[in-house]
């Protein structure tokens, strides 16, 4: 794509984890998991690294892996890491192991409580439209997902890398509260990073958060590039 993306230290390395199901008899689960094409949230190679925790951790397997080919898994941060990944597969498995279409919204989507960012995160990955008509999520490549695109090898994310409906790369970052200025200068580097790995001269930058305060807002009115949403939160009632 003429580019080429930082490589993730702390993330469960793939290409280790099918010769390792295979050693183990699990050839036909890792070459399933390799060719998958299973999405979740727009989740995909995260994806895959979640199958293969569930299977590892299922067949008693994890800690052996973790100490032979994953060793940031050992600490705390990739502790963390594991739960999200297990939580991760265990929402696709509650869905059918089926991601809703944009305009089929869960109850969760249609007026849930974003009481985490990765449930703002997750609804707008999957309807970007309400920001912008025509924004996508950006096409990375296979051993990266548009959500928490990773952009240096500090393991610093971006929420959701998408680009509007010029093909122009958009930097989404998401605050569940109130939005604070300080968020403008982590955007900031991300746009330059971003410019960097694309080669472009053009980044957006958006910020959502639950309220913006002031401070963000005034810090923003001197960049160009850059818009402010603040989202709400609605209810409705089905009876069953």
């Amino acid at each position: 794509m003429g580019y080429e993306l930082p490589i993730d230290p702390e993330a469960l390395p793939l290409r280790r984890a099918c010769p390792f199901l295979e050693a183990n008899g699990l050839q036909a689960e890792g070459q399933s998991i390799g060719a998958s094409k299973d999405q979740f949230s727009s989740y995909t190679s995260t994806l895959k690294r979640a199958k293969v925790v569930a299977l590892l951790s299922s067949k008693g397997l994890l800690d052996a892996f973790v100490a032979e080919h994953w060793q940031h898994g050992a600490s705390e941060k990739g502790r963390r890491e594991i739960k999200r990944l297990i939580r991760i597969y265990e929402r696709w498995i509650e869905t059918g192991g089926t991601t809703p279409e944009s305009g089929d919204q869960t109850d969760e989507d249609a007026g849930g409580e974003f009481a985490l960012e990765e449930h703002l995160r997750d609804y707008l990955a999957k309807n970007l439209h309400v920001l912008e008509d025509g924004m996508t999520l950006w096409p990375v490549g296979e051993n990266q997902d548009a959500v928490e695109f990773a952009v240096d090898d500090n393991n610093r994310r971006i929420d959701i890398i998408a680009k509007d409906r010029d093909g122009i790369p958009t930097v989404i970052e998401l605050k569940v509260s109130r939005g604070q200025e300080k968020t403008i200068g982590q955007s900031l580097y991300y746009r330059a990073r971003v410019k960097e790995l694309f080669k472009v001269r053009k980044v957006r930058i958006v910020i959502v958060a639950g309220e913006i305060s002031p401070e963000l807002r005034a810090a923003t009115t001197e960049l160009q590039d850059v818009a402010l949403f603040e989202y709400g939160i609605s209810m409705s009632l089905k009876r069953v």
